[in-house]
């Protein structure tokens, strides 16, 4: 497993519309799966809509991956959401399945979420 594919997946989170478009056609499945423990979403587009929605709420931050473990058609990648200084203010990790073009089909995020 390339782990190219999770740093574009990462940069479409905070790319310009045009560009995370071409990411995601590149590096996600068309009927994509994602969730997390805020949301589930469906398809590219959905995909697309939810990472622009966190631009806008978030701005000036953005995902870096730190580490990926990878086996079969499965990876696991280690990231940390970073401020415009380059801190880490938040870790945390994602599991993907990946098809047979290596693309991520099946994403789910996991970090901490501020106590109700």
């Amino acid at each position: 497993m390339n782990t190219d594919i999770w740093h574009a997946y990462a940069a479409a989170w905070t790319a310009p519309a045009a560009e995370r478009r071409t990411l995601l056609e590149r590096h996600v499945s068309p009927e994509v799966a994602y969730r997390d423990p805020g949301i589930e979403v469906r398809g590219r587009d959905e995909l697309a809509g939810y990472m622009h929605d966190f631009g806008q709420a978030m701005p000036g931050l953005r995902f870096a991956i730190v580490a990926v473990d990878a086996h079969h058609d499965r990876s696991l990648a280690h990231w940390e959401m970073r401020d415009p200084d380059d801190v880490a203010v938040q870790n945390g990790i994602s599991h993907a399945a990946h098809d047979a073009e290596q693309r991520l089909t099946d994403i789910t995020g996991f970090f901490p979420m501020p106590a109700a």
